[in-house]
C-alpha cells in the first residue's frame, strides 16, 4: 500500500504551494531533499516567486485524498522569515515542531 505525505509551503496561515508524495517508508525518506531544498533558498525568496510556486504546486492540496488521510503531514511555514517545520503523523500526532536547523539534525539522513 505504501505511505502518503503531503508537504505544504505556508505564509501568514495560506498555503501557497503543496506537494503528495507517495513511498514507502518514513519521514526520513523525505527529509534528507526537503533539508536540502530548503537550506538553498531563504524564506524571502520563496516570497519573491510565489505566484510561480502557486501555479505550479497547489496540485498537491489534492493528490492523494484530503490531509486526514496522509500518513505524514508536513508544513513548511515561512511567515517569520524562518523556517518552522511541523510533522503530524497518522490521527495528527505531532512528530516534529522546530527550525530547519533541528529538523536537520533529527532526519538529515539518507535511506
Amino acid at each position: 500500500m505504501g505511505t502518503r505525505a503531503r508537504i505544504k509551503l505556508v505564509n501568514d496561515g495560506k498555503v501557497i504551494a503543496a506537494t503528495y508524495i507517495h513511498m514507502d517508508g518514513f519521514v526520513s525518506k523525505f527529509a534528507p531533499n526537503l533539508i536540502l531544498a530548503l537550506q538553498s533558498v531563504t524564506p524571502a525568496d520563496i516570497l519573491n516567486v510565489k505566484r510561480l510556486f502557486q501555479m505550479f504546486a497547489l496540485v498537491g492540496l489534492y493528490d492523494g485524498g484530503g490531509d486526514e488521510n496522509m500518513n505524514y503531514l508536513c508544513e513548511v511555514d515561512i511567515s517569520q522569515n524562518q523556517y518552522k517545520i511541523t510533522i503530524h503523523g497518522f490521527q495528527q500526532k505531532l512528530l516534529f515542531q522546530g527550525t530547519l536547523e533541528e529538523f536537520a539534525r533529527c532526519y538529515d539522513e539518507l535511506d
